[in-house]
């Protein structure tokens, strides 16, 4: 039988203490626990993993008298009907690999259980599960726990990695699109299909970054700003977040479902025997334009926007955000 870490957060300095037992929790596989020695009430501890973690875990009172706690917290293994695969996902971005060879969508699709994303699928459940407890032997990625990143900071990283990824590659790529497609058009004319399809794709993307940019981005921006300093805001002129970010989802959902039409219509990206030597190069830098659109789309759907819906509605349930000022005429 395994023996529990024991961890004594009470000698861990104040403004460390959460992000350590995150750090260890994190490192957990599920079905391992760990032992927390505490000389004070930790029920924020308990509060603050359950808003970031979700009920992935068991938490158990051990002692609880004379200036001392003791903790045992126990990492849940993945419910196929009650986990999410965005959580899953987001807790270990690695694990995104075997659904993508599957086809099925994290990225826009993570409000889904395991066993509802398997629907159809279900035969490859337990291959998936059996590559996930692989990876879970692993040692844990560093510097990219994005759960654990403040909102602005995870939008700055969105604009600069992502929509800047975004706005170098689609004008490039859809012109040697083109190109490549009037050179094969002969003996390949799928790869015309492959060009019409990104070029409305690749704009769509480019289009919905400008339009995040400019109106939602900095609302959230000042959501956070607000949450963390306890300061009133003044609510948003499009009314509950959730609006602007719904009609996102619905845009995310149609590059996701286009780009992985690409993927069919290249054979997974795989250049024609008989084609130019720079098909090989445009189907390459297709699957980089997917690749990226999967983990841009994850941060946004699966832990951006719900953890700003999840901020606003707490800022209202205390009075922090005020109705915005009627228009004069």
């Amino acid at each position: 039988m395994e023996v529990p870490e024991v961890i004594d957060i009470s000698a861990i300095e104040s403004g460390f203490k959460h992000l350590v037992v995150f750090e260890k929790f994190d490192a957990l596989k599920p079905g391992q626990a760990m032992i927390l020695n505490s000389d004070h009430d930790s029920r924020s501890l308990y509060y603050h993993l359950v808003a970031e973690r979700g009920q992935a875990f068991q938490w158990e009172l051990l002692e609880n008298g004379s200036g001392k706690w003791q903790i045992k917290i126990t990492k849940s293994a993945i419910n196929s009907d009650k986990e999410t695969i965005g959580k899953i996902i987001s807790l270990d971005y690695r694990k995104s690999r075997a659904l993508n060879s599957l086809g099925i969508d994290f990225s826009c699709g993570g409000h889904r259980t395991l066993r509802q994303a398997f629907e159809g699928k279900e035969i490859f459940l337990n291959d998936v599960s059996l590559r996930w407890e692989a990876i879970d032997q692993l040692a844990p990625e560093k510097g990219m726990n994005y759960l654990d990143w403040d909102m602005a900071f995870l939008i700055g990283y969105i604009i600069q990695l992502h929509h800047k990824f975004v706005c170098t590659q689609t004008k490039f790529i859809i012109e040697l699109a083109f190109k490549v497609a009037e050179s094969n058009s002969s003996r390949n004319p799928e790869i015309k299909d492959v060009a019409d399809l990104f070029a409305l794709t690749g704009k769509m993307l480019e289009l919905k970054g400008q339009k995040e940019e400019k109106v939602l981005f900095p609302y959230i921006t000042a959501l956070s700003a607000a949450s963390i300093s306890g300061t009133t805001l003044k609510a948003a002129e499009f009314g509950h977040i959730s609006v602007p970010i719904s009609l996102i989802q619905v845009e995310s959902e149609k590059v996701v479902a286009d780009l992985r039409r690409i993927r069919q219509l290249t054979n997974n990206y795989i250049a024609p025997v008989y084609s130019s030597s720079t098909c090989p190069i445009l189907y390459k830098l297709l699957a980089a334009y997917e690749e990226d659109a999967h983990l841009h789309l994850h941060l946004e759907n699966n832990i951006l926007f719900p953890k700003a819906i999840k901020t606003e509605n707490r800022m209202h349930s205390k009075n922090q955000i005020t109705k915005p000022l009627p228009i004069l005429n």
